[in-house]
């Protein structure tokens, strides 16, 4: 049966940042590695990442699914704070040194949950790791129990848009009430962003109503779809914090 440091994901991404993350301790979740030639003794490109969710599993279909579903969570943690952040990408799986044929993203959505073998204390202590070296690492533990924040950063791995945005919103704000969360959204700023939204005059084929909207006067100020993304990850932030980091992880 194969250990999780067998499989190996290929990773391409920002090299600056994927060599800052290699170089700190990270955590088992999404072990990033590498950047280094050995023979060479110089920087290179070639990192890459393990996690124990590999942990006794042989078949490759399952393992691309957990590295596609990883990466995904990564990269929406990334863009939560960097609207055009270089996303990263699985170029290639290898185990044991041998590469695997690939498998695209699977459709399927659902909680990764807890990782095998792992006791509580060592999921906490993980957690407290990750957050030493980046905020995403511990927003990746949170996203593989909780659906508010796997649906937050599924939505944020989407091709940015006002349809994925106000969707995102309504997630954020159903969470929020569910949970009596004061999300400090400013008024007016929500007008203009469910204008921008859901009028075609003003944010075209990518609006979520129709034609009919041009017919209508519109006196609400609009946003660009730069202060559309500020506004919704914002109300996002705030969420995760009051609902999530307020309070020691457990």
């Amino acid at each position: 049966m194969s250990t999780f440091g067998d499989w190996e994901f290929l990773l391409d991404g920002n090299a600056h940042e994927l060599r800052q993350r290699a170089s700190e301790k990270g955590t088992f979740y999404f072990n990033i590695y590498g950047g280094v030639d050995d023979w060479l003794d110089c920087p290179n490109d070639d990192f890459r990442m393990t996690t124990l969710y590999c942990e006794g599993e042989d078949d490759p279909k399952v393992i691309w699914k957990i590295g596609h579903e990883l990466v995904s969570l990564f990269n929406g943690a990334s863009v939560l704070f960097k609207k055009d952040y270089r996303k990263v990408s699985i170029h290639k799986l290898a185990h044991k040194g041998v590469s695997v044929a690939y498998e695209p993203p699977s459709s399927i959505s659902a909680l990764l949950g807890v990782p095998p073998g792992v006791t509580r204390q060592q999921i906490v202590d993980e957690f407290n790791n990750g957050k030493v070296s980046s905020v995403k690492f511990p927003l990746i533990h949170l996203a593989t129990e909780n659906k508010d924040i796997y649906f937050i950063l599924k939505y944020l791995d989407m091709p940015p848009g006002w349809v994925t945005y106000y969707k995102l919103m309504e997630a954020v704000e159903t969470f929020a009430k569910g949970k009596s969360v004061d999300l400090e959204t400013v008024t007016n700023q929500r007008k203009a962003f469910t204008n921008t939204s859901n009028n075609f005059s003003l944010s075209g084929l990518d609006s979520r109503h129709g034609f009919k909207e041009l017919t209508k006067k519109n006196n609400t100020a609009a946003m660009s779809l730069d202060e559309g993304h500020e506004f919704v990850t914002k109300m996002a932030k705030t969420y995760i914090k009051k609902a999530h980091l307020s309070a020691p992880y457990a």
